[in-house]
């Protein structure tokens, strides 16, 4: 499934899943609901997204499988669709509580209490039909206990064993997720154990929830010893511009994150010349583009002056504009770091994004 390319301490190759495939590494949208916010499936497709991510847990509540049936064609997206188990929801207010079956939310659209078990997971997943599916996890928050993170790390590896021997799906191919906190042996454990067992891909879980940038890549160099070499690595909800050239520095291949498209909706537009914040008046009559050196409709169409007049009267269109520049930003950066990795050059590419956003990883 996954072919390595090139490697120039980051790693460049092709993906392939379900008779599709993807260069890596890439970044994908958050499509959580089989939508965005303010952005959809034409969009996706028309601005060079070949992988998004949605949530299984929130779409077999509402509008529920009996009308979903197949996410690609209920979406019209036939690129690739990751979907998520539902197990993030554990730091929102839907969350109740763990135990040894399953995760216990309320549901958001009715107010009942909801379990989601592993075996839910898994024929939830089956009938979607997406082309990758995340384990269900027990992730702990960042500042967890030893204990508690101990048995959220026990329920984590019983349910990866239930769901990969009830995984039936031949199209759609099953990811593992490594958690453990931020407790070195526990991480180090976690990776020891989701790696033995025959997932099609490992996924780093449990990162950029709240804890320090210094824990962040603490958890990384735990894990990464364990990562295969011939499975794709994805780093869940990673996408901050400097985490992603670190990242990918440290041999992942795949991010998901609502990084881009939060930004937009607060007027934030990353550009190849740093960010621009499109409310600010220095851009009331300026007629330049976003961004000169971007393809994108929206830098080919309008003026920061017009960008600049939506975003100061809460137009949603220009939440629409913004997310649609954002997220194209983010592909093309994509691209330009996998030609970087296959032409020796990734580090001279790192260097001269990070200068332009005065950031360090």
């Amino acid at each position: 499934m996954f072919k390595l390319i090139a490697e120039d301490k980051a790693r460049q190759g092709i993906f392939r899943v379900n008779n599709k495939k993807i260069q890596t590494p890439f970044f994908m949208p958050v499509a959580t609901k089989a939508v965005g916010r303010y952005i959809g499936s034409l969009d996706y497709s028309e601005l060079g997204a070949e992988a998004i991510i949605s949530n299984s847990f929130l779409l077999s509540l509402n509008p529920g499988l009996d009308q979903i049936r197949d996410i690609h064609k209920f979406m019209n997206f036939n690129d690739i669709i990751f979907t998520d188990s539902g197990g993030f929801q554990i730091i929102r207010s839907m969350y109740i509580r763990s135990a040894e079956d399953g995760i216990i939310f309320r549901d958001p659209f009715t107010g009942r209490e909801q379990i989601f078990s592993p075996e839910k997971v898994i024929q939830t997943q089956n009938k979607i039909n997406s082309d990758v599916a995340m384990v269900l996890d027990d992730m702990s928050p960042f500042n967890s206990s030893k204990e508690a993170a101990v048995k959220s790390l026990k329920n984590t590896h019983a349910w990866a064993e239930v769901q990969l021997r009830l995984h039936h799906n031949k199209h759609q191919s099953l990811f593992g997720i490594i958690q453990g906190s931020f407790y070195k042996d526990l991480r180090e454990k976690s990776a020891e154990f989701i790696t033995s067992l025959d997932f099609g891909g490992i996924a780093v879980g449990g990162l950029a929830i709240g804890e320090s940038k210094e824990n962040t890549k603490k958890a990384l160099s735990w894990v990464k010893p364990f990562l295969p070499e011939n499975k794709l690595r994805y780093a869940m909800g990673i996408g901050e511009i400097n985490d992603l050239f670190y990242f990918i520095e440290n041999g992942i291949d795949c991010f998901d994150s609502v990084f881009p498209t939060q930004n937009a909706r607060h007027n934030t537009v990353f550009t190849s010349e740093g960010k621009l914040y499109i409310d600010k008046s220095v851009y009331r009559t300026n007629q330049k583009s976003l961004d000169k050196n971007c393809g994108c409709k929206i830098c080919r169409n309008f003026s920061r002056a017009y960008l600049n007049y939506l975003a100061k009267n809460n137009d949603p269109m220009a939440n629409y504009y913004l997310s649609y520049h954002n997220l194209y930003f983010y592909q093309d950066l994509m691209k330009k770091i996998q030609v970087s990795i296959r032409e020796n050059e990734f580090s001279r590419l790192k260097r001269s994004v990070l200068n332009k956003y005065q950031l360090k990883n």
